[in-house]
């Protein structure tokens, strides 16, 4: 396949013809475009529980404001295009390293040794940023749909009627725009590397460059809400006081040789390792994902709750068996009540009880004479 054909060999000074250029671009695309159908059809079968990670913020701000939702879908076919679109942002998420690698490919010739050589240290720096970005995205979003939940409750009798294919994309959009916000000692190392910046110019003007980072991460939210505003402007601006740090370490000395402290390069090296580590550490004290209890910690025995009395059904919906079950259960209760009543007219002392003497019948009068009985006496 010429998609998979041996290439051949670059030239050192990196100068290609434009229809090499055009022949590589083309089959770098087709390459990228494979990759991201490979990884769509492999993140197909898994769309349940993608589709529950990103769901469940949103279930556990509504269910904190005892507030009711329903996720609809506008026609018929939405459910499809749901899980494409979902299995598209898998797909690329998993591929994103192979895209990167096409890309750079494609920008490897016409770059000199000197230039690729900071690319060295910027591409696995760029990674676990990236992945720092990401993590806190997702941790933000139940405190980011928990403000715009607590709003629904203001309105009488309201139902969030959810349109399943824009709260995907809002939960992607957010995601990804900390990601990309977590990028900025990158950007700020390459802007040094070209002599742009420095090391001393970043700390003069840092509260110039705080107000700027606050602008940018309101345009980059695309919630428009404050509390994503505000998580995304800290880690900012905590990244802006990193990449000064990164910035000194790595820029030349006044002679023009270069000043890299082996144990500096490696804390620095490090702060992206630490940082994402403490973004996990952050999304499990949350509870931003949802994880099963472990046994026998955390677990607590409720007491068997009593089966609740079956009520009679209606007289035409009973069957002949139901209703003579019915009635001999109430011809036994009776019986029970009979019984507890004669137990209470017993009398209380023991011995035998007194007989009573029956009643003396009343002479029935003469109808001839009243005065006189009617056998004559």
């Amino acid at each position: 396949m010429a998609l998979f054909r041996k290439k051949k060999p670059v030239p050192h000074d990196g100068q290609m013809e434009l229809v090499e250029h055009l022949a590589e671009l083309r089959n770098r695309i087709f390459r990228a475009i494979l990759y991201l159908v490979v990884g769509m059809v492999l993140t197909y079968n898994f769309f349940k529980p993608l589709y529950n990670l990103i769901n469940e913020p949103l279930q556990r701000a509504l269910a904190d404001h005892n507030q009711h939702g329903v996720i609809a879908l506008a026609s018929v076919q939405d459910a499809f295009f749901l899980k494409l679109q979902v299995s598209f942002f898998a797909g690329l998420a998993v591929t994103l390293p192979l895209l990167v690698m096409e890309l750079w490919g494609f920008i490897k010739p016409a770059l000199t040794a000197k230039e690729r050589e900071p690319v060295k240290f910027l591409a696995p720096f760029s990674v676990l940023l990236f992945l720092a970005g990401v993590g806190t995205g997702y941790a933000v979003l139940p405190l980011a749909f928990d403000w715009m939940v607590g709003y629904i409750g203001d309105i009488p009798d309201a139902t969030l009627l959810q349109d399943a294919a824009k709260y995907i994309l809002l939960a992607v959009k957010i995601i990804l725009a900390f990601g990309i916000a977590f990028q900025l000692p990158v950007i700020l190392l390459f802007l040094a590397r070209v002599g742009i910046l420095t090391s001393k110019l970043m700390l003069t003007y840092w509260r110039h460059a705080v107000v700027v980072l606050a602008a940018l991460a309101a345009i980059f939210v695309p919630s428009n809400d404050p509390v994503t505003m505000i998580m995304m402007a800290v880690p900012m601006a905590g990244l802006y006081v990193l990449s000064i740090s990164l910035v000194k370490a790595f820029e030349p000395k006044e002679d023009g040789s270069a000043n890299r402290p082996l144990l500096t390069m490696i804390l620095v090296s490090l702060a992206p390792a630490v940082m994402l580590a403490g973004v996990s550490y952050w999304i499990t004290r949350q509870r931003a994902v949802p994880m099963p209890p472990k046994p026998g910690m955390g677990t607590t025995t409720l007491a068997p709750t009593p089966a609740p009395t079956p009520t009679p059904l209606p007289l035409g919906t009973q069957t002949t068996e139901q209703r003579l079950a019915a009635l001999e259960e109430k011809v036994e209760k009776q019986a029970e009540e009979l019984k507890a009543l004669r137990t209470a007219l017993e009398p209380k002392s023991p011995g035998t009880p007194k007989a009573v003497p029956a009643a003396t019948p009343e002479p029935t009068p003469n109808p001839i004479n009243p005065n006189m009985p009617q056998d004559g006496r």
